[in-house]
């Protein structure tokens, strides 16, 4: 039985996110970063990609969020080699592309953004 609020992540992308998790080029540039999807990785539970919700956050969804009371976003979810903030691709390694990654519509999820400031995400609609 899965919780509302639980993290699910598919095996397939802890298995691609373990790689750039593990990827010493990233590493280096970006240790907090990937220090920090490494415990996201840990905390969430897995299950086999034909089982994920299609309701849940996985790599290259569609996310449509709110911050607090700010306006409506959607942004696409991706690998750091093809995040592009012009075309709202998020990176994963990002603190809002942690915060979304397993997560599922309804779920208010906090991130620390540069700067050290908190934000609350809406998350209101996710497409795989």
């Amino acid at each position: 039985m899965t919780r509302n609020n639980e993290l699910l992540v598919s095996t397939r992308d802890a298995e691609a996110l373990a790689c750039v998790v593990g990827d010493r080029h990233l590493a280096a540039r970006f240790e907090s970063e990937t220090d920090a999807l490494a415990e996201i990785l840990m905390e969430a539970r897995m299950v086999p990609h034909h089982e994920l919700p299609a309701n849940r956050v996985a790599m290259n969804s569609r996310v449509t969020y709110r911050e607090s009371d700010g306006p409506v976003r959607t942004v696409t979810l991706v690998h750091p080699a093809t995040a592009d903030v012009t075309n709202l691709r998020i990176s994963v390694l990002s603190p809002v592309g942690r915060a979304l990654l397993g997560r599922r519509p309804g779920t208010a999820v906090r991130a620390s953004v540069p700067g050290g400031r908190g934000i609350t995400l809406h998350i209101l609609a996710v497409e795989r």
